[in-house]
């Protein structure tokens, strides 16, 4: 558990470079952590459920539209045919988010979609298989904007992630929920 959090703190560092990098001329970025729960339902890894950690980071292009990276990790313990299993699965994406401007400001909803990698591994008894597939996600959610300034929101979507590792194609639905930060200038 320790080095997924070690690795979650460096890619939510990483990925929020590019933020920062927004940050003088008038643009801006966010960065953000989150929970979700997913419906994983994959015979070839043993897991029913999943819960991942993740990290993201995105650029605003304009105020509608943003690219963002995201990374994720889990790691559960499953049973095929009466052997139990431990599963990790790690997904890197990106993702090009487009976001809606209602008239409450604090509210901004978004729908997403992206592309990335999906790695499985399955340590069955001291031995370790792996896999790895072309990711693509869809989704939607919404920021809700809270404090005196606007610039931290909670965040919640529903993602469906298609993948296909071990010869098993796997529909992924994830509903996630976390905090999320503004850097720069908007």
């Amino acid at each position: 558990m320790k080095r997924i959090l070690c690795f979650a703190v460096f890619a939510a560092l990483a990925l929020g470079v590019p933020a920062f990098a927004a940050s003088g001329s008038g643009n801006s970025g966010e960065i953000g952590f989150g929970v979700g729960q997913s419906d994983v339902g994959s015979d070839s890894t043993g897991v029913d459920t999943a819960q991942f950690l993740g990290v993201r980071g995105g650029y605003h292009l304009n105020d509608q539209f943003q690219v963002e990276g995201m990374l994720s990790s889990a790691s559960e313990d499953g049973d095929v045919s009466g052997t139990t299993v431990d599963t990790t699965m790690r997904v890197l994406m990106v993702n090009g988010v487009m976001n809606f401007h209602p008239r409450k400001k604090e509210l901004v909803p978004y729908v997403m979609a992206g592309i990335g990698r999906a790695d499985v591994a399955v340590d069955v008894a001291g031995t370790s298989v792996s896999d790895d597939s072309v990711a693509y996600q869809v989704g939607g959610g919404t920021r809700i904007f809270f404090g005196k300034t606007k610039r931290a929101a909670f965040r919640a979507d529903l993602s469906l992630l298609r993948e296909t590792t071990f010869n098993d194609s796997s529909t992924i639905t994830t509903v996630t929920a976390g905090v999320t930060w503004k850097l720069g200038g908007r």
